[in-house]
């Protein structure tokens, strides 16, 4: 008994010198609520009309994931690091995202030169939305998401005025076949590069070949934060694009915290370009937003934006206001708990006719960052 004892003490003190030297950490977000949400469609004449229903969710305010990190000490000031992370359904369980690791699976080195990883990552775009808009990555309450990254209803009003898919969500999450440098902090000044590989998908007379490319600058001098963020997107992995377009993105974010207010800017546009066709699309995005502190662990949320797009063929055009509040309240360093609400406003013309609706969401939650 004594040498079993001994053998799994050993084992476990093990165990644990092999952890303590990998330095691997599980963490991640669990956020779920319960609201009334409505969204736009489509009747059976075809005018635009809303659903409504009440739900319990996952991600409502921020995205539910479980990840794993970890870095090895090689010497010379020189590390190995690694990141997956995948998406959950906390209102099922679920895995969610197209893919099981979708927010990252990387696998790099870091060092005084800043940091390489090699796989799939978020991109750029999305992180910088996030960071200069109060309600963060939301795609329910964010109108930096909906709006300047396209979770909301413009992409599927476009969709259904030109017959079929539309390639507004090339900016909204990650990118496969990846590679990506971010360097070391200079002077309060940080560059991105990050890029997908076309590999072997080369374009022909009906589509653009796969891959993507992005370029950040991030700048940070005490309270103020600037951000500007441009890339060319034909698709988020080694395949030809879905639909035949091509999107050249500019995002730019500012911040500036006055202590009893921390206030957020953005504005995006993005140039579309079909192939084998003349002229191009250009939505416009623009976020106004600010972060209110009412108590060391309460803060009202308040954001407003809007988008705007003009379809040559066929002549249409699609504008869509958003307004945000909320308010999330600290219950410990870790657990918070929110209210939210949305109201959007969407009005679209075509030849074929013009209408506007307004939808409005609300949900209170909870979430949990381990």
């Amino acid at each position: 008994m004594f040498a079993k004892k001994n053998v799994v003490a050993a084992a476990a003190l093990t165990l644990l010198a092999v952890a303590a030297h990998a330095q691997v950490t599980v963490y991640g977000n669990l956020d779920v609520s319960v609201g009334r949400k409505q969204v736009l469609g489509f009747d059976g004449n075809g005018d635009l009309t809303k659903v409504s229903s009440t739900n319990v969710d996952s991600s409502d305010m921020a995205e539910s994931y479980i990840g794993f990190k970890g870095q090895e000490d090689l010497g010379g000031g020189l590390k190995a690091i690694f990141k997956l992370e995948s998406e959950l359904g906390v209102d099922t369980g679920a895995a969610a995202g197209d893919t099981f690791w979708n927010r990252n699976a990387t696998v790099g080195l870091a060092g005084d030169f800043g940091a390489v990883n090699l796989g799939r990552f978020e991109n750029l775009f999305k992180l910088e939305s996030a960071q200069f808009n109060p309600f963060g990555s939301s795609a329910t309450f964010s109108p930096s998401a909906r709006l300047g990254l396209n979770k909301g209803t413009l992409g599927f009003l476009a969709s259904s005025i030109v017959g079929g898919p539309v390639n507004f969500g090339s900016t909204d999450g990650s990118w496969s076949n990846g590679v990506s440098y971010v360097s070391p902090n200079l002077g309060g000044l940080t560059l991105s590069v990050q890029t997908s590989m076309k590999e072997g998908a080369k374009g022909d007379a009906a589509n653009y070949s796969g891959g993507a490319t992005a370029v950040s600058a991030n700048y940070t001098a005490g309270p103020l934060a600037l951000s500007a963020v441009v890339g060319e997107i034909r698709s988020a992995s080694a395949t030809p694009a879905a639909t035949p377009i091509k999107d050249k993105a500019v995002l730019l974010g500012a911040s500036y915290d006055f202590g009893v207010v921390k206030l957020f800017g953005q504005y995006g546009q993005d140039k579309l370009v079909a192939k084998a066709t003349d002229g191009s699309v250009k939505p416009k995005f623009f976020q106004l937003g600010g972060a209110i502190p009412v108590s060391e662990a309460g803060s009202v949320l308040l954001s407003a934006g809007q988008t705007k797009v003009d379809i040559d063929t066929p002549a249409a055009s699609i504008k869509t206001r958003a307004i945000s509040a909320g308010y999330n309240h600290n219950l410990s360093k870790r657990t918070s708990a929110y209210a939210a609400y949305i109201n959007e406003r969407t009005s679209a013309s075509s030849a074929g006719g013009s209408g506007s609706e307004t939808t409005n969401s609300v949900a209170v939650g909870v979430r949990h960052a381990f």
